[in-house]
């Protein structure tokens, strides 16, 4: 019997998300060794994953956009074959500076299945199902991080680092068949006016300059500050006076829309200090194996595979706000609980923080954006879906930056009488804190703004049936 077509829709946008997960996960626990291979610091290995969510952030709206003008589905399918071609550029490389232009082309592949996926799923499935289906689209990010850690040790202990990428070559390839296939033509705009492409250099400048002013490593990070605010401030500008912004300034009457997205920065920035800074401080510090450090790394994304789709599904009952309260409450209780077991080099505790997280995860993506995606008109779903991916893939490299920031200039402040895994733990606890107190800010902005998100996303909801 042949599977009703919204399923063939969420089975190949899993796909997707399952190829780019993976290969993110993986890569997160093959960084001490490529960065041992190309004799690079912790500092410049940050840029491999920095560069690829750079630049998916800054080209999310621009297909999210091109999407509603020349169909969701098209720009899905070619994602595949982009990725699966920078996936094989990233085998071959020889140096750093390869590897990153190779993550970059790996990056704008991404970010158009990412600009699409969701509003994909959103649209193929009824309203009071949005929950559901994007539940499953949440277990199937946990499955790819479940999956990348625990098969990027047995790769990486085995063999040479470039074949972690070759794995996504035939699952691209596959993806894209499937894609072509069986998606439908979708519903586009036919106001065909150019998209804003000067927007999206000026916002990516940004958006480089701003990340790069956090670096440690960087000279000149009071310039680069400056230059990048002052860029940001002349998009805005111009976004308000070209006829086909990038930004949708509608959108940003919406309180659901702005404090979803609010919220969502919130969660995702501490997400990466745990994703990035873990596997070093298990290897340089704990002294465990690759293999090992990746089976402790599976344990947040199995725990979300398993939430997810429950919260998913409560969240189409009782709405996004009771999960996502919970949801920051468990994610500053994991961070603190890294912070003190780091502290003490308890192994035990670290891995019951990695379950909390688990669950602080699984419990807030699929209603906070099922809630932010109910809230808007059908037609815009495309644009909104880029919106959320943007901020979310921001707030990773946010996160990334940042994190590595604190730990450096607290690490190299520390007084040179301690041992160095004295104050490696120490800078590390630090870090963790203070992602303790920006979840307890994001509970806080969930409870205080319920009354918002709760009607507006149920009126949407509601008016957006057909």
């Amino acid at each position: 019997m042949r599977l009703a077509y919204k399923w063939q829709v969420l089975s190949i946008v899993n796909i997707g998300i399952f190829m780019s997960t993976l290969d993110g996960s993986i890569l997160n626990i093959a960084n001490p060794t490529i960065a041992k291979s190309l004799s690079v610091s912790l500092s410049q290995i940050q840029w491999l994953v920095t560069s690829y969510m750079l630049v998916i952030t800054a080209t999310l709206l621009f297909f999210g956009k091109l999407s509603d003008q020349v169909g969701r589905h098209k720009i899905y399918a070619y994602g595949f074959l982009i990725f699966a071609s920078g996936s094989l550029l990233c085998s071959l490389s020889r140096s750093l500076l390869f590897l990153i232009g190779a993550r970059i082309i790996q990056a704008i592949g991404a970010s158009m299945m990412m600009a699409t996926g969701m509003a994909i799923v959103s649209t193929a499935f009824p309203a009071n199902e949005r929950g559901k289906a994007l539940g499953f689209t949440a277990s199937m990010v946990g499955i790819g991080n479940m999956t990348g850690p625990s098969l990027g040790g047995i790769l990486v202990a085995n063999f040479p680092w470039p074949v972690i990428f070759l794995i996504n070559v035939p699952i691209g390839l596959i993806g894209f068949y499937l894609a072509q296939k069986f998606f439908l033509p979708a519903k586009i705009n036919n106001n065909r006016q150019k998209p804003d492409i000067g927007g999206t250099i000026i916002l990516s400048l940004s958006l480089v300059l701003f990340l790069l002013a956090l670096s440690p490593e960087a000279e000149k990070r009071s310039l680069f500050l400056i230059i990048s605010l002052f860029l940001f401030f002349l998009f805005i500008l111009l976004e308000r006076k070209i006829s086909n912004p990038l930004l949708d300034f509608e959108l940003f009457y919406n309180k659901n829309f702005v404090f979803g997205n609010l919220m969502a920065m919130l969660a995702y920035t501490t997400q990466t200090s745990v994703i990035f800074m873990l596997p070093f401080y298990f290897e340089n510090i704990l002294y465990l194996s690759p293999a090992y450090s990746g089976f402790l790394m599976t344990i947040p994304p199995i725990i979300m595979a398993l939430t997810a789709p429950i919260a998913g599904n409560l969240s189409d009952r009782i709405g996004a706000m009771p999960l996502t309260s919970i949801s920051f409450g468990m994610l500053s209780a994991a961070h603190t609980v890294f912070a003190f077991s780091i502290l003490n080099r308890n192994l035990s505790l670290t891995i019951i923080g990695l379950i909390i997280l688990g669950i602080g995860m699984g419990s807030f993506g699929s209603p906070n954006n099922s809630s932010i995606l109910g809230s808007v008109p059908p037609e815009k779903s495309g644009y909104t879906g880029g919106f959320i991916s943007t901020v979310r893939n921001f707030s990773f490299s946010l996160g990334i930056a940042s994190s590595v920031s604190i730990f450096v200039f607290i690490f190299n402040h520390l007084p040179s009488s301690l041992t160095y895994n004295l104050a490696y733990a120490k800078a590390l606890h630090y870090v963790y804190m203070i992602s303790a107190a920006i979840n307890l800010l994001g509970l806080g902005t969930s409870i205080l703004t319920r009354q918002y998100r709760s009607t507006s996303s149920t009126s949407m909801q509601n008016s957006s049936i057909s």
